[in-house]
């Protein structure tokens, strides 16, 4: 184990002195994201309502007068789109707004003659119409309520309304939705963690191009102690690198990225892991390097494409929305944008398993492949 050390520093000396490779890899996140974020910008700041689709969620414990009332009210703004669906359970219901299901949920409650409306933020401007709209019908009912109290014969089942908060809404998305630049500092670093499986690559063949691993073998060095210490070299190269994008975006673009960044970095940690171990696989196993990295930047753009790199998975379609999950880089996303915009820290584990797990697997195929040569 004590010679994994120097290979380590020699390999992370080598990567240091690469300078054109190093500016590349952090110039390039740069620059897509200054392009991205501006260029791209109308698919995060639309302002386009559409009132077909809108799907609202609701529980009428009314009763009496109020229950029907609504009951009418449902009736009307049918007809404009928006569509209805009653569940029971409260807690479900609030759930399923959280999960982005529905744009909003609302609660009839008789006895306290009040109407509660849940919202998620990820549908904004719906569940600002369905606002707008059951507002209306509030204040229309209040009239209602009033007239009431002056007859209670008329109405007999209303209960007294005045006094009561009679409309309430609870946010349950406020966190700080992304902009383009938000947006794009996290899945254009997350893409080129990717590219960094080049540098695992480059850091095989150079040893085999340049003749100096057998060199290296005959020094009493083992096999899995040069894996080892050329696979970490490249790690921290790559770690560095992402750290210079990460602080760009955020000190100077001011792109958001929470409160929880040590969990955020041990996400891009883990896929720099990965990314690393893909090259350095793909290295040992393939000995056309033309080809090598041919395949490289081929599955990149696909990985990338299918975890949102480009464009948010939710505006590419059922099919690749259910494809996405192939891709490593969907997992990191979300992970990432989920601990920023929903201090939701359920995908780090799943992300972080499903790079570390990919790397393991790939170093082992490594591990065996190059014990074969020489042998």
């Amino acid at each position: 184990m004590k010679n994994i050390a120097p290979i380590f520093i020699k390999e992370l000396k080598h990567n240091l002195r690469e300078k054109n490779a190093n500016i590349m890899m952090i110039l390039f996140p740069m620059a897509l994201i200054l392009i991205l974020g501006t260029a791209l910008s109308f698919m995060f700041n639309s302002t386009r309502i559409e009132l077909e689709g809108i799907k609202v969620l609701y529980t009428n414990r009314g009763g009496s007068f109020l229950g029907e009332a609504f009951n009418g009210f449902i009736e009307m703004v049918s007809n404009m789109g928006i569509e209805f669906e009653e569940t029971d359970n409260t807690r479900t219901g609030i759930e399923s707004v959280k999960q982005a299901e529905y744009s909003c949920y609302v609660v009839l409650e008789d006895d306290s003659q009040v109407i509660r409306l849940y919202k998620n933020d990820r549908y904004y401007f719906e569940a600002n119409i369905v606002e707008t709209l059951i507002y209306g019908f509030t204040e229309r009912y209040n009239v209602i309520a009033e007239a009431a109290k002056e007859d209670p014969a008329m109405l007999a089942d209303i209960t007294d309304a005045s006094g009561n908060e009679f409309y309430i809404t609870r946010h349950l998305n406020e966190k700080r939705k992304p902009t383009s630049t938000d947006y794009y500092s996290v899945t254009m670093l997350t893409l080129i963690l990717m590219y960094s499986s080049i540098t695992g690559l480059s850091s095989i063949k150079r040893e085999q191009n340049l003749k100096t691993g057998n060199r290296i073998l005959c020094s009493p060095v083992n096999k899995y102690e040069i894996l080892i210490g050329k696979v970490m070299g490249c790690i921290l190269i790559t770690v560095m690198q992402a750290l210079v994008v990460f602080l760009f975006s955020k000190l100077i673009l001011n792109a958001n990225w929470g409160g929880n960044i040590g969990v955020i970095l041990a996400v891009i940690v883990s896929e720099a892991i990965m990314a690393v171990s893909i090259g350095t696989c793909i290295g040992f196993t393939i000995k056309n390097e033309g080809l090598s990295v041919g395949i490289i930047n081929l599955a990149i753009p696909i990985f990338v494409m299918l975890g949102g790199g480009y464009v948010p998975i939710d505006t590419m379609g059922e099919f690749f929305q259910k494809l996405s999950v192939i891709s490593p880089v969907k997992w990191t996303n979300q992970a990432i944008f989920r601990v920023i915009y929903n201090n939701d820290f359920s995908y780090v584990p799943v992300s972080i398993t499903i790079n570390l797990l990919i790397a393991f697997l790939l170093i082992m195929v490594s591990s065996m492949v190059y014990r074969k040569e020489g042998a």
